[in-house]
């Protein structure tokens, strides 16, 4: 009886320890800083649509007196998410489950961000429950295809060889790692004369930060192809700049491209319209609003964000049946992640995968079928 009282007294103490451990933020805050975290890596239309789905929450805290994250459980995320569901909406009956998931996996991506900065109870994450889709539910609208990507590229090639935006599409389409890992490199991060090319990707603290850390760094081979474009860039239209005594890869007269350029460069390239395809929706290039600046080309609702080539990049690995494990190194992204963001395979490419993977390790000598 005695070993159980200490054992009680023992689990209140590191409860006590715990909870005086936590930092918690009024959910205003709370959200500040997850948008902030995520700044470098998404579009400002994607950013202002996570604020807006996570102020649904903050609401919801306010309506029910909730003070602030600490005060998070699972049983306020249940609450919140049938509110969500059947409640806070204008839609008739219950919200889709395609709806439901995309709210769901950003609740817990933000969950997961405020784990890291001690603002919630650790593995809090883990109680949300990712809704199934049944077949045919979502859309396949995030990734750039092969055959488009082909064709940015083809028309980059001809007209803006060796350029500055011309590389960025080619490292996109080379490595799939994000904008800041891009923005990162130096020119001797480059080891383009080996018979096999390839780039390495280094956290700097002060200066160029990749989204992990340290874990984030590692290498990647390129094609032959790539590495000619990229040397021809360096060799004749780079800028010759220094900053901090660091040769930047991608660099202007203004000095190392922000992640901010980077994206503009997918935008405006992304649009059919300006490498020949024409629009779409048949508009007026003249009159188009997505045409009148540089900085206008992300409202073009044909127009991609760097993050659908990195879902192409990705998706396309997987349909080559290149493992989780080898896609997870190359391109800084969990296995995890893989499987539930970045994957955009039908079920029947999942199943061909499936299939090809057992044949290839299948033994008809061992007795099983």
């Amino acid at each position: 009886m005695s070993s159980d009282s200490e054992l009680s007294n023992e689990l209140q103490r590191v409860l006590q320890d715990f909870g005086a451990s936590l930092k918690p933020l009024l959910f205003d805050e709370a959200v500040e800083k997850f948008i902030a975290n995520e700044k470098t890596e998404l579009a400002p239309s994607t950013l202002d649509e996570y604020e807006r789905e996570l102020t649904r929450l903050v609401d919801f805290c306010d309506m029910n007196d909730i003070g602030d994250t600490s005060e998070l459980d699972g049983r306020v995320i249940h609450d919140f998410k049938i509110w969500r569901r059947d409640v806070e909406h204008n839609a008739e009956g219950s919200l889709s489950n395609k709806t439901m998931r995309d709210e769901m996996y950003l609740l817990r991506s933000f969950l997961r961000f405020l784990e890291s900065i001690d603002a919630v109870t650790p593995r809090l994450y883990t109680k949300i429950e990712i809704p199934s889709l049944d077949s045919g539910e979502g859309t396949r609208d995030i990734e750039i295809e092969s055959d488009e990507l082909d064709a940015i590229l083809a028309h980059l090639s001809k007209f803006e060889y060796g350029s500055r935006e011309h590389v960025v599409w080619v490292l996109f389409a080379a490595t799939g790692r994000r904008p800041s890992g891009l923005r990162s490199l130096d020119c001797d991060d480059l080891h383009l004369d080996d018979d096999n090319p390839w780039i390495e990707f280094h956290h700097r603290e002060q200066e160029t930060r990749l989204k992990n850390g340290e874990k984030s760094e590692n290498t990647v081979t390129i094609s032959d192809a790539a590495a000619e474009v990229l040397q021809d860039y360096i060799q004749i239209h780079r800028v010759d700049i220094e900053e901090n005594g660091r040769e930047p890869l991608l660099v202007s007269p203004h000095g190392r491209l922000s992640t901010s350029t980077i994206r503009k460069y997918v935008y405006k390239w992304s649009r059919p319209c300006v490498i020949g395809k024409g629009c779409p929706d048949g508009r007026d290039k003249k009159t188009c609003e997505a045409m009148e600046l540089s900085d206008c080309a992300s409202k073009c609702p044909f127009s991609k964000p760097p993050v659908a080539l990195r879902h192409g990049y990705i998706s396309n690995l997987r349909r080559q049946g290149v493992s989780l494990y080898t896609i997870s190194r190359r391109c800084d992204v969990s296995e995890e992640v893989i499987e539930k963001h970045y994957s955009e395979l039908t079920e029947e490419e999942e199943r061909e995968l499936r299939r090809q993977e057992l044949r290839q390790h299948s033994d008809a000598s061992s007795g099983y079928l």
